[in-house]
Parts: C-alpha cells; sequence; structure tokens
C-alpha cells in the first residue's frame, strides 16, 4: 500500500519528491551513448556496426529514464502518494546503466534480467499508488495503460531472450513488443490523458460510476486490440497489424484529444509536442501503406514520435516543477532548435533509406544532429533542473 502525503507527514528530500532532476539526466547521457557509436562509424573511427545496442540503449536506456522520471514524479502528485522510495529510485539509477553496459558487451541475457527487475519495480511503484489514491484524489482512465505498457514490454523482454528455438515468429513478436509496443502504450496512456493540458491547459477529467466503467472498457479494449497487432504481424500480416497499430492510436489520439486543433497555448515545446503525437499513427500507417519501408516508417515512430516528444514534455516538466512558469510560454532558441534538430535526425535517417547512395552522409548527419539536441537539452535544462523547486 501507497504512503499517503498529509500534513503530519514529514517533508520528502528533493532528490525523491523531484527524481526527475536526477533521471532526466541520466537518460541524456544513455541517449547519446546509444547514438555516439553511429557518429563514430559514419566517420569511419569504429567498424563495427551495433544496431542491437542502438535499440537497446535508446529504447530501454534513454526513453525508459525519461519514462521513469516523469511516472515518479506525476503519479504521487496525482495520487496524493508521496514520491518512490529510496531503494526504488536507487535501482532506478543503477538498473538503466547496468543494462545498458551489458547491451554494450552483448551480454544480451543479463541486459533484459537487468531491464526485467526495472520493470518490477516501476510496476511495484504505480500499481498500489493507483489502485489506492488519496481521500478526494482520482486517476483518470487512461492510467490502465500503464501497467498494460510494463506487461507488454516485460513479454517482449523475455520472448527476446528465451523464445523456444523452433518456433517461428516469436522473437520478432518480441522485438515488436518490446521496441515498439511498450512506449506506444505509454504515449496512448500517459499522452492521451495529458495533451489536452499541455496543449490547451485542460486538466485531465476523471468521469465516475457507469461512465467511468464504461471509458475504462473502451481503454481496455483498445489496448488489447493494439497488443494483438503484433501477433498478426508476427505470423504473416504485416501491413494489418500494423494498419491496427495506426487506427488505435489515431482513435486514442486524435479523436479525443482533438487532435486537429493546433496548440491554443503560447510556448515552443507544445507545438513540438502536438506534431509529434501526430508522426506516432502517421509513421504506422506508412508501413501499413508501404511495408518495404518498414525500417523508415518505425524510425518517424521512434525519433520523430518517442524522441520529440520525450524532450519536448521533459521541457514542459522542468519548467513547470522547477517553478519556471513564465518560460513555458516563450520560444526559447535552444527548445526551437532542438525541435530543428531531432527533424533534420528523421530526415537524415529516412534519407538512409530513400538515397542509400550517401549512406555514411546520411547516418552521420542523423546522429550528428541527435547529439546536438541532446546538448542544447543539457545546456538550457540542465542549469534549470538544478535550482530549488516549489514545495511538494
Amino acid at each position: 500500500m501507497a504512503e499517503r502525503v498529509s500534513e503530519a507527514s514529514p517533508p520528502q528530500p528533493e532528490w525523491r519528491r523531484e527524481p526527475y532532476r536526477l533521471l532526466f539526466p541520466l537518460g541524456v547521457v544513455l541517449g547519446g551513448t546509444g547514438m555516439v557509436h553511429w557518429l563514430l562509424y559514419a566517420v569511419g573511427v569504429t567498424m563495427q556496426w551495433r544496431s542491437t545496442f542502438h535499440a537497446l540503449a535508446l529504447v530501454q536506456g534513454f526513453l525508459l529514464c525519461f519514462a521513469l522520471g516523469f511516472l515518479f514524479t506525476f503519479i504521487p502528485r496525482r495520487t496524493g502518494t508521496v514520491g518512490p522510495s529510496a531503494v526504488q529510485l536507487g535501482a532506478s539509477l543503477v538498473l538503466p546503466v547496468l543494462l545498458t553496459a551489458s547491451a554494450w558487451v552483448e551480454a544480451w541475457l543479463w541486459s533484459q534480467l537487468f531491464f526485467l527487475a526495472q520493470l518490477g519495480v516501476l510496476l511495484g511503484f504505480v500499481v498500489p499508488r493507483v489502485r489506492q489514491p488519496a481521500p478526494g484524489r482520482s486517476v483518470p482512465e487512461g492510467m490502465v495503460w500503464v501497467p498494460v505498457a510494463l506487461v507488454t514490454g516485460a513479454v517482449g523482454s523475455l520472448l527476446t531472450t528465451v523464445a523456444p528455438v523452433g518456433v517461428p515468429g516469436l522473437h520478432g513478436l518480441g522485438t515488436g513488443l518490446l521496441l515498439q509496443g511498450l512506449f506506444t502504450c505509454l504515449v496512448l496512456g500517459v499522452g492521451g490523458m495529458l495533451l489536452p493540458m499541455f496543449l490547451h491547459g485542460q486538466p485531465p477529467g476523471v468521469a465516475s460510476g457507469p461512465e467511468r466503467r464504461w471509458r475504462l472498457g473502451l481503454h481496455l479494449g483498445a489496448a488489447l486490440l493494439f497488443v494483438a497487432s503484433f501477433p498478426l504481424e508476427a505470423w504473416g500480416l504485416p501491413r494489418m497489424g500494423h494498419a491496427l497499430r495506426a487506427a488505435v492510436a489515431a482513435a486514442v489520439l486524435v479523436g479525443p484529444v482533438r487532435l486537429w486543433r493546433p496548440p491554443s497555448q503560447g510556448g515552443m515545446h507544445r507545438w513540438l509536442i502536438w506534431g509529434s503525437a501526430w508522426l506516432l499513427p502517421l509513421g504506422y500507417l506508412l508501413v501499413a501503406l508501404r511495408p518495404e519501408l518498414r525500417v523508415t516508417g518505425l524510425h518517424v515512430v521512434f525519433v520523430g514520435c518517442f524522441a520529440l516528444m520525450t524532450l519536448a514534455v521533459s521541457v514542459h516538466v522542468v519548467l513547470a516543477h522547477g517553478g519556471h512558469g513564465p518560460l513555458l510560454s516563450r520560444y526559447p532558441w535552444q527548445v526551437v532548435t532542438m525541435g530543428v534538430l531531432l527533424l533534420a535526425a528523421l530526415v537524415a535517417r529516412l534519407l538512409m533509406s530513400l538515397a542509400p547512395a550517401h549512406l555514411w552522409l546520411w547516418l552521420g548527419c542523423a546522429a550528428g544532429a541527435f547529439l546536438l539536441a541532446l546538448l542544447l537539452w543539457v545546456l538550457f535544462l540542465g542549469p534549470l533542473a538544478r535550482r530549488e523547486s516549489s514545495p511538494y
């Protein structure tokens, strides 16, 4: 059972109250680790093609650390409960590093054991707080996607590691669930819940009674349809699988969030969040229409949605939680340039498939632009994240 915050509760230390201050920078470091070897490869410094390490470092290192920082910060504030324990936060600072290091030395089993341990820590944090929030607090229905995301990631990790030999499609199924399923579910759940607030200042609403049960049923049904798209792809129906993914993403994001409305509040990061949300269904739709461009379409999802939304949302978190509210409505050149660099990285990565004659040029441009975006994040948000925040 999660401990609840009350007036009699002793104040939490800032590193537990604001865990994003530790986890976001760690995510940037791991993201740079997963990307810098591509730059070195493009310029001929190294001859090792580490595609698996690249994928795991960015998904299980970079994206995971930002997700941990966000969930460890947002869920206690939403539910009126305390932040992560010292053990939970300490493990979450160590496990992503261990799994990234294990992936570098190609100790795949160890990397996934560390990843599964991290998902277990996160589940142990999320479930008690969502099930029993403080009196007067409620959890939006879209939060049901979070445990679905974690279970999806765990199943994917297990299948990539211990898939039975001779059973066709299981390893590919695990890879899809792990690299696409985990964070798409988080975007659809948490993003679908919070995009109205980020874009239009509308806090997430919570229904009650029969309407709440109906909404929960819709979210669970959409989550099951989304997860079902991966077996469809693994066992011979890739067009249908990606089309189903695109349809679910559009149904959850475009309709309920009214994504056709551009941001009504000022702030460059809001435009980046809005654009990245569109690229999730569009990336999957591209693969459904042109299966031969699968890698290209999935990088629209990975770079255009996951990475861009992650950094843009982190801008909001650091500014809002760190007491820098006036900056939320502005257009800092660092945030503008960060968005331009990530979109340039996406374009360069697409050109690797569309204009392969200049493969090394495009690879170097994609890696360099991504690394520069991470550097700008550090230069802009690093000093702001270290300043004293407002009380809990």
